[in-house]
């Protein structure tokens, strides 16, 4: 897999937590209450754009309102960088007083690095995977059960995404063990049912011909990436 370079919009917030964490190892008066909410503010808002780009499980967990942005699976040569935006996130954070507020943000940035570590799930839970890759492609209904044209076109969009990021996923997974047998194929059925009857019934809204027709081949080509899945981690089944 090449390494692919950041979407602007992320070096954009690399570059702002940078200069943001700058001013406030500059500044030497203890912060006021009112600078304290901006920094909240400031790294509650720059997570919510990261969880929508890169972990919309964990955005949907959260409640976060919808967003727009475009899906970006993680990958062995892009995960660095999300370990980097984060501990730049949680460094401002650690500047905070102790309130609800910082208290969950730090707990939320905390628990998420740990997924990222070398027994984390992101390397070890095929289960992590199948749950942020539905989470990716439900989002653009933004909780409604049926998606018009245009989300379907936003739908299908994703759909490309999942042969991609699973190939990536077994690259991060290299030599973590074997799932449960059992677990694991029950879960990649339900993945399955998911993606071709599921997914494909809430599009009936759309009568755009050549865009269900691009839904069915981005849907038909994602349902095939996971049986490949499947057969990466498990060999011989």
């Amino acid at each position: 897999m090449t390494t692919r370079t950041l979407r602007p919009g992320l070096s954009l917030l690399v570059a702002a937590l940078a200069l943001f964490g700058l001013c406030a190892a500059k500044a030497t008066p203890k912060p006021s209450a009112k600078q304290n909410d901006a920094t909240l503010t400031h790294v509650e808002s720059f997570y919510a754009q990261l969880l929508s780009i890169r972990r919309p499980d964990l955005a949907a967990s959260y409640n976060l309102p919808p967003r727009n942005d475009t899906f970006e699976p993680l990958s062995e040569s892009d995960l660095p960088q999300h370990v980097e935006d984060l501990n730049l996130m949680l460094n401002d954070a650690d500047r905070v007083p102790s309130s609800p507020r910082a208290d969950t943000i730090r707990a939320r940035i905390g628990r998420e690095l740990l997924q990222y570590g070398p027994q984390g799930d992101l390397r070890t839970s095929p289960f992590l995977w199948m749950d942020i890759l539905q989470a990716a492609v439900m989002a653009p209904l933004a909780g409604s059960p049926t998606a018009d044209c245009d989300e379907t076109h936003r739908i299908e969009q994703r759909l490309r995404t999942i042969p991609e990021a699973l190939r990536g996923a077994v690259v991060l997974m290299k030599g973590a063990p074997a799932p449960d047998s059992a677990l694991f194929q029950q879960r990649i059925a339900r993945f399955e049912f998911f993606l071709r009857s599921d997914l494909p019934a809430r599009t009936d809204a759309c009568k755009d011909g050549r865009r269900l027709a691009d839904f069915t081949e981005a849907d038909t080509l994602a349902a095939a990436s996971v049986l490949e899945f499947q057969r990466s981690l498990m060999p011989g089944r």
